[in-house]
């Protein structure tokens, strides 16, 4: 059996974590398997789907590197077979119509609290037979109504609840579109779908989702339902794959490895190459208990990532960051040479791109702390010399860059710190950066000279 997923996304919003988790798990199975992993937009609600939405799906997906295989499937193209279905089943009297009120549904449901621990629709007209002339009205499937429903699930065992706790549940609504409840079961069998991996949220829709899955003569997929993600809605801001992408600036091998690791785990090890975690990746080594979302670990293990992934593919990233901070720069060794010195340090790739712009704009105001520990009445002479020693450089490497200082810090029997920690400030505006010696190499022979020429004449007019 070859194995087959998919993602069914709502395009009413942002890709929440949660989501993109699901998302990961079903394509992680599918590359492990060798099955097949489909993307489906459940674009159904009206009133809160929009083409933005739908954007922000494929976006995201792509930027996770979960490319999905074949077409994908829109609910809101199928509506005729949703429709076809639905009488199929009203013929078959597995299904029927219903035209109570808005305001009879929640009386009945008021009238139940009172008797029982949950409000289910009754069953008013269950037994009717109302035909398509009856007015408004849903259509509604026969939940049994004796006798247990259970499943197997693969992360959370055996799972069980009595038929009578189970309502009739609405198939198609009132304006003729198709419910989640009942698109989902016509579709994943449209789809051959061998694996349903979502949410715990899911487990109670799964009961009537087998129910609806017997009464068309179907075997219903096998079931994986992930634990919840704990501490989301604790955080400010919004937790989605836009806002760690875009403001935290984070890689996907980051975010993948660590939303994978929101629930999974493969002994003690916590990073994980893509290709890793394709491997060994099993959906039944899911736990049941919740995950708890820490974005501190998060930032950690985009860190660690950050200087394992191809440098190729850091360029990739940043160079649209560079863009929209008014730098041009080609991909080539040049920038990879800059990324290599700036993710030793980085913590996400707008902070490689942030702390780099030092060798395009030169500061315009020094670090306070900076000044006041390593500028001094002597420093300018200092300065004045280093500038006509790195001037005089002919051969323009890091060789002869920490030759011209060796020379400075000789001649002047000081430690290199004395040397390095102001010319750095008057170089980059604060006495933190990476190695000085790389630090001029990539400012540049003439604009070096020109920033250690001017930081004196600061320190002179001070």
């Amino acid at each position: 059996m070859t194995v087959r997923v998919r993602f069914a996304p709502s395009p009413t919003g942002f890709m929440h974590l949660g989501n993109a988790r699901t998302a990961l798990f079903n394509w992680l199975y599918a590359r492990h398997m060798g099955g097949q992993f489909i993307l489906r937009i459940e674009d159904t609600d009206r009133e809160r789907h929009t083409e933005a939405a739908v954007q922000v799906i494929y976006d995201s997906l792509k930027w996770m590197g979960l490319n999905w295989d074949g077409p994908v499937l829109r609910q809101s193209e199928r509506l005729a077979i949703y429709h076809e279905v639905a009488q199929k089943l009203i013929d078959e009297g597995k299904a029927y119509r219903c035209n109570c009120t808005r305001e009879e549904l929640e009386a009945k449901k008021e009238a139940m609290k009172e008797t029982a621990n949950h409000a289910c629709y009754d069953g008013t007209c269950r037994e009717k037979n109302l035909g398509p002339d009856c007015g408004t009205h849903v259509v509604r499937f026969k939940m049994p109504k004796e006798g247990e429903s259970t499943f197997e699930d693969m992360i959370q065992g055996t799972i069980t609840k009595n038929y009578k706790d189970l309502d009739d549940f609405i198939m198609v609504r009132s304006d003729g579109m198709p419910t989640y409840q009942f698109a989902v079961v016509v579709d994943d069998l449209a789809l051959q779908i061998t694996h349903v991996i979502r949410g715990a949220d899911h487990i109670d829709n799964t009961h009537c989702q087998i129910a609806l899955y017997h009464a068309l003569g179907k075997e219903p997929p096998r079931f994986a339902h992930a634990p919840r993600i704990d501490g989301l809605s604790k955080r400010k801001g919004s937790p989605s794959v836009e806002y760690y992408r875009e403001a935290l600036g984070l890689l996907p091998e980051g975010l993948n490895n660590y939303i994978a690791r929101l629930g999974w785990s493969h002994g003690d090890d916590e990073i994980f190459s893509m290709q890793e975690l394709i491997e060994k990746f099993d959906i039944c080594d899911v736990n049941r208990a919740n995950g708890e979302f820490d974005e501190e670990k998060l930032k950690w293990v985009n860190e660690q990532q950050l200087r394992l992934v191809p440098i190729e593919e850091i360029a990739d990233h940043t160079l649209e960051r560079y863009e929209k901070a008014g730098i041009k720069v080609e991909k080539g060794e040049w920038l990879y040479k800059l990324l290599e010195m700036m993710r030793k340090r980085a913590h996400s790739l707008n902070e490689i791109v942030s702390d780099s712009l030092f060798i395009w704009n030169a500061p315009q105001t020094y670090d306070e702390a900076s000044v006041s520990k390593h500028f001094n009445a002597d420093t300018p002479a200092l300065l004045e010399d280093l500038a006509n020693a790195i001037q005089n450089i002919t051969d323009w490497s890091e060789t002869a860059i920490e030759a011209a200082f060796n020379e400075i810090a000789a001649n002047r029997s000081l430690k290199m710190g004395k040397v390095a920690q102001p010319a750095r400030t008057a170089i980059v505006g604060i006495a933190q950066s990476p190695g000085i010696y790389e630090v001029v190499w990539f400012v540049g022979k003439d604009e070096t000279v020109r920033r250690l020429h001017k930081a004196a004449e600061f320190i002179k007019n001070r």
